[in-house]
């Protein structure tokens, strides 16, 4: 398919994402309380992690046998208007946005389109080298590990800032001695944004379509998701919780406020969206972890292979480009019984503006909880927000309760 078709293709898909995409209507979701009351007795223990960590608003997702369990809902999404937090609050998410991107880019390895360990370079079309060590190529595995040696304080933290280079420059001559750390790649875990963001790149790439229109293609239109890199792209009346200073309640961001969008797929230069930009609601963003907890399907749909979610959870320990522990999985934390006892936990942890998000699942009983806030004390404990370790803490001593229903 040439790629005006793909384009067209693409274009529908979108259009079909955005009128699946209307803002839901509040709705009644199962719930695994035998009454009322418990009910409102876990909100309450909920509510008192909340309220310690000075959350302004949240939502609270409870994954129990592969579906949602039940759904709580905290404090503003916007102060001013006195707007409360609902089922359709969708929130900045920050790096879960990588994880989420992440199903994208392993559809295309599905596909055939790359693999894990060639040489990146070799699909973009330009070397892709740290010029420290130029003669050791950089993959996709080491980008969804984080050990690919990129480092943002350099043209990703620039792009953010409106001056953006095309990656053609940036990784050709001299230019890209900013963007490396000096370890080689493969060899040390180093976090990085920019290769959050080079995975936006690659999609657009090898589909020749925005990374929206990719997700809205293969995830978001066949879970009836309603998400966006873009905020311009969401639908007319979605409403996005502004990002507060817990402390001073200031607002720090109003993604409603954004207007700019480039709908021009050009993966030389979208190489910042696809890092932390996404914007979902917490009962979206369960449907997407139900296909990393399970077998790669949701809601009835599949969107990945079995085969392929077991590669995104494998502990990418010194597996093929990977020579190093990064004891992580594909875009994945993996939490080994440090935060639930007797619980692996796979997910990640968005934060950004002040503001904690976290979508963490146990695929042996196909458990998980979508954490989403938008303003909270955001201290960490190695690494870890305490409000994320605190909540999944209770969120899964209730889970528990029900263990045999």
């Amino acid at each position: 398919m040439g790629r005006a078709a793909r384009r067209g293709v693409a274009a529908l898909f979108l259009l079909l994402a955005i009128v699946f995409m209307l803002p839901h209507t509040s709705r009644a979701l199962t719930c695994f309380c035998s009454s009322e009351e418990e009910h409102a007795a876990n909100a309450e223990r909920l509510e008192s992690v909340l309220r310690a960590y000075k959350t302004v608003g949240a939502s609270i997702v409870f994954i129990k046998q592969g579906a949602i369990a039940d759904v709580y809902h905290y404090g503003r999404a916007n102060r001013a208007d006195d707007i409360p937090v609902g089922d359709d609050t969708l929130f900045r998410v920050a790096s879960i946005t990588k994880m989420v991107t992440a199903i994208g880019a392993l559809r295309l390895w599905e596909m055939g389109e790359f693999e894990l360990d060639e040489d990146i370079g070799t699909y973009f079309g330009f070397k892709v080298r740290n010029p420290y060590f130029p003669n050791v190529p950089i993959t996709m595995r080491q980008i969804m590990t984080h050990t690919a040696s990129l480092i943002d304080y350099g043209h990703y933290d620039r792009a953010l800032n409106g001056d953006i280079v095309k990656l053609s420059s940036i990784f050709t001559g001299k230019l890209s001695a900013t963007d490396f750390s000096r370890h080689e790649p493969g060899v040390h875990y180093d976090y990085s944004n920019f290769g959050g963001g080079l995975l936006g790149s690659v999609i657009e790439l090898f589909t020749a379509s925005t990374a929206d229109e990719w997700m809205s293609e293969i995830v978001y239109q066949p879970l009836g998701i309603t998400a966006s890199y873009f905020t311009p792209n969401l639908p007319n009346g979605a409403q996005i919780a502004r990002i507060y200073d817990a402390d001073s309640m200031w607002v720090k961001l109003d993604s409603m406020a954004l207007t700019s969008a480039d709908a021009v797929d050009d993966f030389e230069t979208h190489y910042t969206y696809t890092a932390g930009s996404l914007s979902i609601s917490a009962i979206d963003l369960a449907k997407i972890l139900m296909i990393i907890a399970g077998d790669g399907s949701a809601a009835g749909e599949r969107i990945l292979r079995p085969e392929t979610v077991a590669e995104m959870r494998a502990m990418q320990n010194n597996v093929g480009s990977v020579r190093c522990e990064s004891d992580r999985g594909l875009n994945l934390n993996i939490i080994k019984d440090s935060i639930v006892s007797g619980r692996t936990l796979y997910g990640h942890q968005g934060k950004a503006y002040g503001m904690i998000c976290a979508a963490y699942c146990d695929p042996i009983d196909q458990t998980g909880v979508v954490i989403l806030t938008n303003g909270c004390d955001d201290s960490t404990v190695n690494s870890v927000a305490r409000i994320v370790r605190d909540t999944l803490g209770v969120s899964w001593k209730i889970i528990d309760q029900h263990a045999g229903d």
